[in-house]
């Protein structure tokens, strides 16, 4: 009895030893550190409507059939892939505002950061090495993260990596729990395709690894395991309110034209933004990586290999290859420096002080840097609110109060990126958007018209009235704002900074607007 305890306590020492060392010390605090990139306000133009929806569906106490917030779609069906999400969002709301969903997505965003550390210490890589491609990864992450609910897929992506490479590696049923992770996922957000992606991509890759006699294959009764799992977990995604239409619905999503050329996010990387930059860091020296060591597992190469494909098809991708490829960096640049500078025995190791004075420090650093991250990021974070000056620098917050003045409900023009916030502002007292930020349901032709009238293609105004327009709230530094600034049908009846509002002429004295508002005479 007294050895376990005995062997406990060693192994314990040895972990401290390791964890208080300088180096344990480096990984600790980029740890700690990773809080504050994946923490912001809310910035996701898709966030507001996601909000507003699960509000409707609370008060309904079912799934919303059709759309709601259109007056164009209004007869879509509606695949609420992310039904879950937007139920949750609006309790959190309920509960605890705003704040409380930056707290908690803030957490699930550096949860998936902490898998990711967790699955690349599996193979005890160098602790320095360890550190810096966490930092790496979180900086390549940059343009993606923030309180959205492509955080959710992102920490269950990292969840399931963990999750196989800890079974290819070592075994056992703990494999089995990707079961309920993926019944929750389908019900949360359509990305669970990518997990399924993940796992049938590395069954493959390790039958095709040991064909090839790749290096450090998972042994095949491990893999065919892990291929039975998959079919487990297919099954129960199609337990959910939608069925095997919650699969054609993310398929859809992939394949659509309209989506992948017209929708800003899933346009590749503009690698002449700064904060696209360490992701092309991370891309490039992987693979100078990948060609010095000339050594790479088979279901790592897969991974890094499809990841990479993903991100630069779509920005938003860039958060499944943090995922899925900062392990396999830091495996390959520890491998980089071993050979660089191999381990030689009988050195030895420099004195370092006392476990319990390192042990201080690093209690002492890790409470300065939370401190420093609940004060000076999480807590201004938390605070902000739908209608303040922050978020009005992004969304038409004052052009949309100006709006909720007029007598009657209006059918508002806008731009993509601005309907959720306007929907989730305005819906309740009946007004309607143009089109808001569920590609799927809005339809390709939809924003082919869309894009269209952005694009002031000649048929611009007869889309606009064709569809019973009232009024055009749009971005001021735009072409439409300019051509309808030219045009003597239509009238400024507001002006800020970041907006304008057009009527039309002849309908006028029918909407009843309220008084003008930056517009010289009426």
């Amino acid at each position: 009895m007294a050895e376990p305890v005995a062997e406990r306590g060693a192994h314990t020492r040895r972990w401290l030893e390791a964890a208080t060392s300088p180096a344990g010390l480096f990984v600790s605090a980029v740890a700690v550190l990773s809080l504050f990139p994946v923490t912001s306000v809310i910035r996701d133009p898709d966030f507001w409507w996601h909000l507003r929806a699960g509000q409707l569906i609370l008060a309904k106490g079912a799934l919303l059939g059709t759309d709601p917030f259109t007056y164009t779609a209004a007869s879509h069906a509606w695949t609420m892939h992310e039904w879950l999400t937007e139920v949750l969002f609006a309790l959190m709301q309920r509960a605890g505002g705003l704040g409380l969903i930056v707290l908690v997505l803030s957490v699930v965003t550096w949860a998936g950061v902490m898998l990711i550390l967790a699955r690349a210490a599996m193979r005890a890589p160098h602790r320095f090495v360890l550190g810096a491609g966490l930092l790496l990864g979180v900086l390549a992450g940059y343009p993606i993260w923030g309180p959205r609910a492509q955080m959710l897929t992102f920490v269950f992506a990292t969840l399931t990596l963990f999750l196989i490479e800890r079974h290819l590696a070592r075994g056992g049923r703990s494999v089995w729990w990707l079961v309920p992770v993926f019944l929750l996922w389908s019900n949360l957000h359509s990305g669970f395709v990518i997990g399924l992606g993940f796992i049938a991509l590395v069954c493959a890759a390790e039958v095709a690894g040991r064909r090839l006699r790749m290096p450090d294959g998972a042994d095949l009764r491990r893999v065919r395991t892990l291929a039975f799992v998959l079919l487990a977990c297919t099954a129960v995604t199609l337990v959910n309110p939608n069925g095997p239409g919650i699969l054609l619905y993310a398929l859809q999503t992939q394949t659509s034209a309209a989506q992948q050329s017209l929708i800003l996010e899933w346009h590749s990387p503009d690698f002449h933004d700064w904060v696209v930059l360490p992701f092309g860091v991370m891309m490039l020296s992987l693979a100078a990586l990948a060609a010095y060591n000339r050594r790479m597992r088979a279901r790592d190469a897969a991974l890094a290999v499809a990841t990479v494909a993903l991100a630069l098809q779509s920005v938003r991708h860039i958060a499944l290859f943090v995922a899925a490829a900062t392990p396999v960096w830091i495996d390959q640049a520890s491998i980089a420096l071993q050979r660089v500078r191999p381990t030689r025995p009988g050195v030895r190791a420099k004195r370092l002080p006392s476990l319990r004075f390192r042990a201080s420090v690093g209690v002492l650093l890790a409470a300065v840097l939370v401190a420093a991250y609940a004060g000076g990021r999480l807590a201004p974070a938390m605070r902000v609110q739908p209608g303040s000056s922050v978020y009005a620098q992004e969304f038409p917050v004052a052009a949309v109060r100006w709006l909720a003045q007029a007598p009657h409900p209006l059918r508002i023009f806008n731009q993509y990126g601005e309907g959720g916030y306007i929907a989730d502002q305005l819906s309740a007292r009946g007004d309607k958007v143009f089109i808001f930020g569920d590609a799927a349901l809005m339809g390709d032709q939809l924003l082919y018209s869309y894009a269209a009238v952005e694009a002031v293609q000649p048929t611009w105004d007869s889309i606009i009235r064709g569809a019973g327009t009232d009024v055009v709230l749009f971005d001021a530094s735009t072409p439409l704002a300019d051509v309808l600034a030219q045009a003597p049908d239509w009238k400024l009846e507001y002006r800020d900074s970041l907006s304008v509002i057009y009527a039309p002429r002849d309908r006028l004295a029918a909407l009843q607007l309220p008084p003008s508002v930056g517009v010289q005479g009426r």
